[in-house]
């Protein structure tokens, strides 16, 4: 998990570089450029954002006792929203909590394929970001922080399978993204996150399951500064 740690921050690394270097290059493109402080992202400003994202899951290894197998949790497309709030014109703290419904199945199994149900969770997700150019349209970001989920309830697909339970998981989150200055309050934001969850243990009736893999998150939407 290190290394894929490791992989990752530099691959995060390279695309805040990266954004840094077309915001360099499009003020030296327009100087005259005009910012637009009425109206840009500065300290003690509120971005409320709304996203339709796609959660995937990545790099996923699956373990089934006693019958084998493997656990496939599908991608989803989510509603998203959080809120951002600007400690001082370039850093910001992100906040995020919801209710999500992730549907498993095991595949391959020494009873053939099963489906196991919906486990519905609690989420939230919380970051530290940092935002390169707070004052102009353009504005790229990168941040830092953890998720964290919690079952509430499930769904177990009966009558085969009766009861499910699942431990709640808490790992580390790299982000990044930008908005844009659409006129008035508005933003249009993208924004990408992978988070580095723990192996999963489920119990499934008298079996388990061990799953570990990590979340990639990749969205776009809408939002509005207050």
């Amino acid at each position: 998990m290190a290394a894929r740690s490791s992989r990752l921050a530099a691959v995060f690394g390279v695309l805040g570089v990266g954004l840094i270097g077309v915001s360099a290059a499009s003020q030296a493109a327009e100087p005259a450029m005009k910012t637009v402080p009425e109206s840009g992202l500065t300290a003690g400003s509120f971005l409320v954002r709304g996203r339709v994202v796609g959660s995937i899951p990545v790099g996923q290894f699956s373990r089934v006792e006693p019958i084998g197998g493997r656990v496939i949790t599908p991608a989803r497309a989510l509603p998203d929203l959080d809120v951002t709030y600007f400690l001082s014109d370039h850093f910001a703290v992100a906040g995020q909590l919801g209710v999500v419904s992730t549907k498993t199945s095991i595949r391959g199994s020494l009873i053939g394929d099963l489906t196991i149900g919906s486990t519905w969770s609690f989420a939230m997700t919380g970051a530290v970001q940092f935002h390169f150019l707070p004052h102009g349209p353009f504005n790229p970001y990168i941040g830092a922080g953890a998720g964290y989920t919690h079952p509430i309830a499930y769904e177990p697909a009966k009558p085969l399978i009766t009861e499910m339970k699942a431990d709640p998981q808490l790992g580390p989150m790299l982000q990044a993204g930008f908005d844009y200055h659409l006129g008035g309050n508005w933003y249009a934001n993208m924004e990408c996150k992978k988070i580095f969850l723990p192996p999963q243990v489920s119990r499934i009736g008298s079996g388990t399951t061990t799953v570990r893999l990590d979340m990639l998150i990749i969205g776009a939407g809408i939002g509005y500064r207050f």
